[in-house]
């Protein structure tokens, strides 16, 4: 496989903000329609995860890890500091200390309408309602996949490896991150730290599309900052974004096809599933007659677990409103590939929240009223 093509699979597979489990695992504690077992297994896991969190300061002094994970966590507090200083985010306690001893792998769970792009969602104090789930143990996820199925509801479960709870608690840094690239980690704390900037209470989609934008531009921000637009570092960064590009094209033609047989009133039911079938059968023709080049890795990435509206609710939850939120940032560019961030949080900032008013009902509609005024 091409380092073009690798670059762009770790792209797709950075699951950022699927590390808001942690707030999906606190906060389940105040829901009546959660089960006992749920919230003692789901505390316990949390419990042990905090307790294995160690100063950073103190895990590089014990030179306990290798020459390159001690390399990437000394660059988290550099992005952090870079974020703060230059970007204009705000400064959280997240990713001060690290759980090096942590073995466990996150799991995240959505779960959608057969016949719509209509997510299931759970409420939580604080952040509102969220289009998924957070599993410290594979067995757990599965049973509720189950639940879910039996439900009639299309569900997907994939892992997740970051991990924030939004201010709960100072969350650690996970040992897989330490093998991350440099693009990929700084993009991630980037993503975190938008969180921490603006969160719309009850707006999950939004802020998850809102904070993919900020990590990506902020880390090309930073790379250019520090190595040059022209340097060897960066033209890394840009190896396979042209096929990620493409790829998201794909399936953002797949989602527009699929809610147009959804809407359709003329349809019956069944007419809806059979042609809800045959487009996500039609997946690999679309990826061979589009324009990635690596089309037999993206084919084999794309065959990786079953395709239904769960899966593609995923992909809309971290990639709604593209196009709108591009042309908020065309606004913001300052040239070779860098960006102002804080103009362009600082204006998403006054669309969402009017001076003088509250939180806009539907932010997508106000991002559009705006993106293409």
């Amino acid at each position: 496989m091409s380092a073009r093509v690798r670059t762009a699979l770790r792209a797709l597979w950075r699951p950022r903000a699927a590390g808001l489990v942690g707030v999906a695992l606190v906060g389940m504690c105040w829901l009546p329609s959660c089960g006992v077992r749920y919230v003692v297994r789901s505390g316990y896991y949390q419990a042990e995860l905090l307790s294995l969190r160690e100063p950073v300061d103190e895990v590089l002094a014990s030179h306990e890890l290798s020459a390159g994970q001690e390399q990437r966590l000394r660059m988290i507090a550099t992005f952090k500091g870079y974020g703060r200083d230059t970007l204009g985010l705000s400064s959280t306690d997240n990713y001060d200390t690290v759980a090096v001893h942590w073995g466990r792998t996150i799991w995240n769970l959505t779960a959608c309408d057969p016949l719509s792009f209509t997510p299931r969602t759970w409420w939580f104090p604080v952040v509102g309602r969220m289009p998924y789930l957070g599993y410290f143990v594979e067995s757990q996820a599965r049973d509720m996949e189950a639940q879910m199925k039996a439900e009639g509801l299309d569900v997907y479960v994939r892992t997740a490896g970051a991990y924030s709870t939004l201010g709960w608690f100072r969350d650690p840094v996970l040992p897989g991150m330490l093998s991350w690239s440099e693009a990929d980690l700084a993009d991630t704390v980037f993503h975190e730290l938008a969180h921490a900037t603006l969160w719309i209470p009850g707006s999950a989609m939004f802020n998850e599309s809102f904070a993919e934008q900020v990590g990506v531009a902020s880390m090309h921000t930073w790379m250019i900052d520090t190595y040059g637009a022209s340097s060897p570092e960066y033209d890394k960064v840009l190896l396979g974004e042209e096929d990620d590009k493409a790829y998201r094209g794909v399936l953002h033609g797949l989602a527009g096809e699929l809610d147009g047989v959804f809407t359709n009133p003329s349809l019956s039911p069944e007419s809806k599933l059979e042609k809800k079938a045959a487009l996500y059968a039609s997946i690999p023709e679309r990826i061979r007659s589009s324009s990635i080049s690596e089309k037999d890795a993206f084919t084999k990435w794309a065959a990786r677990s079953t395709w239904n509206n769960a899966r593609v609710i995923q992909f809309k939850t971290y990639n709604g409103a593209d196009d709108d939120f591009a042309a908020v940032m065309a606004r913001h560019e300052l040239g070779d590939g860098r960006t102002d961030v804080k103009g362009f949080i600082d204006e998403i900032k006054a669309i969402m929240h009017p001076e003088g008013q509250g939180w806009v009902d539907d932010p997508f509609v106000a991002l559009h009223a705006n993106a293409t005024r």
